[in-house]
């Protein structure tokens, strides 16, 4: 029987995590799934550790990078060897609840292209409190999500910031993920870049914690650290991905306004008049005095 579900998990020195994810899927409440490995030249035991399991079950499935080609390659390498409708993601450091798949495969019915959930964090103390913080800020300023819904808004909101914490809260359609570009300028931060693209498709939002994220300072985005050039360079990026589909007349001038905007903020007030540069790396404030 062809599977329903492929879910693709990227392994690269996790040795440390990766039986504890693996164990998550074959837990699966819902049964009919494929699990897509890919090694991209793990250094460590991984590989032994993923054959192990693959030997003993027909659905896992695992695939190596004779050298290290970093993830973008990896997803695409499960990409192109995974054979059902839907895409689902299970980084080799996080875990599903037993209920994922099932609850995820429940809430497309209702025409949804792609579904990302809520997360139960978990890890070392001090990063984990930092994204908790992130993510509280993140709903309680740009949007609030305390119940399952469609995000109408998603490409207005993608290219400002990005609300799904990580690639092991996602299930997307293979079609329209096999469409997308993987040449993120911040490879860290490949997930994202991928959101950008699909923004204008039907967002769904889960309000389950049906994945535990585990935050370390060994993960892939913690040892990843950008300039504010790049950051600047990744940030236009995101915006052209969100207006792709808008007035073509229109898209060079939301374009250069926006790269105008990230690069120079002016700020008006009745006492002072503030230009800040290049996301507050430098500011230029002049206070005006007033008269007696």
């Amino acid at each position: 029987m062809q599977a329903n579900v492929s879910i693709i998990m990227t392994s690269y020195n996790y040795s440390e995590y990766i039986a504890e994810a693996i164990e998550s899927v074959i837990a699966q409440t819902y049964r009919n799934w494929e699990l897509i490995i890919v090694d991209d030249a793990s250094s460590d035991n991984s590989v032994d550790i993923i054959r192990r399991y693959a030997l003993k079950d027909s659905r896992i499935k695992l695939f190596v990078h004779p050298q290290n080609r970093g993830l973008a390659s990896a997803v695409q390498t499960g990409l192109k060897n995974a054979g059902a409708e839907w895409i689902a993601f299970l980084e080799s450091d996080d875990i599903f609840m037993p209920d994922a798949l099932e609850e995820k495969l429940n809430a497309v019915k209702n025409g949804a292209d792609m579904v990302f959930t809520d997360v139960e964090m978990f890890g070392e103390k001090e990063p984990t409190e930092k994204m908790q913080n992130y993510f509280d800020y993140l709903h309680l300023y740009y949007i609030n999500l305390d119940n399952s819904r469609f995000i109408e808004k998603f490409p207005d909101i993608i290219y400002r910031i990005n609300l799904i914490p990580t690639f092991s809260a996602v299930m997307i359609k293979r079609s329209i993920l096999k469409n997308c570009k993987f040449n993120s300028i911040c490879k860290a931060s490949l997930d994202y870049y991928l959101w950008s693209q699909v923004s204008e498709y039907k967002i769904y939002y889960l309000h389950k914690k049906l994945t535990k994220w585990r935050i370390h300072s060994d993960s892939y985005i913690s040892q990843d650290k950008y300039g504010w050039f790049k950051k600047y360079i990744f940030g236009i990026t995101l915006y052209k991905n969100t207006i792709k589909h808008r007035n073509p007349l229109l898209k060079p001038f939301l374009l250069l306004n926006y790269m105008r905007a990230r690069l120079v903020c002016f700020k008006i007030t009745k006492n002072s008049f503030k230009i800040n540069f290049a996301d507050n790396r430098f500011v230029l404030e002049k206070k005006f005095s007033k008269s007696h």
